[in-house]
């Protein structure tokens, strides 16, 4: 037996398949048989169940349309937690091109953002913040 009789033993031994084949066969029959219809152009027109071509829409948006599942059976997706980056001292003097000693002079005088106290002798930037101090910088200059 060739491929094509295995494809055809298939096909009968499908009954869903074959129930939606014999289906779609006899709309198609039952559309061609009809005379042609005026299109009705009035928005709120509920589709007619005896109406072939409605008929023929309802079943192939029911076979293509995917099952959704329940409620229940769908996951949350858990919330994005962003933690902000952190930057030494060395990192953010080479971002903002400014020694460490001329950034401590900035943080002493209160023009420089405040950093964060990590323990006793660390401290770090919070990096979203060295850049907005950095766009203010840059929006000051005009």
């Amino acid at each position: 037996m060739g491929q094509s009789g295995r494809e055809n033993l298939a096909l009968s031994e499908n009954a869903g398949l074959r129930r939606a084949l014999d289906k779609l066969e006899k709309l198609t029959f039952d559309f061609v048989k009809r005379p042609a219809e005026p299109v009705n152009s009035e928005p709120d027109l509920q589709p007619d169940p005896d109406n072939a071509v409605h008929q023929m829409q309802a079943a192939t948006r029911d076979a293509f349309t995917p099952a959704e599942a329940p409620r229940a059976e769908r996951k949350a997706k858990p919330a994005k937690i962003v933690t902000p980056t952190l930057l030494s001292m060395k990192q953010a003097s080479a971002i903002t091109t400014l020694s460490v000693s001329s950034i401590k002079r900035m943080m002493a005088a209160g023009t420089f953002p405040r950093p964060v106290r990590l323990g006793e002798s660390r401290i770090a930037f919070v990096e979203e913040e060295l850049h907005a101090w950095l766009r203010e910088r840059i929006a000051a200059r005009d």
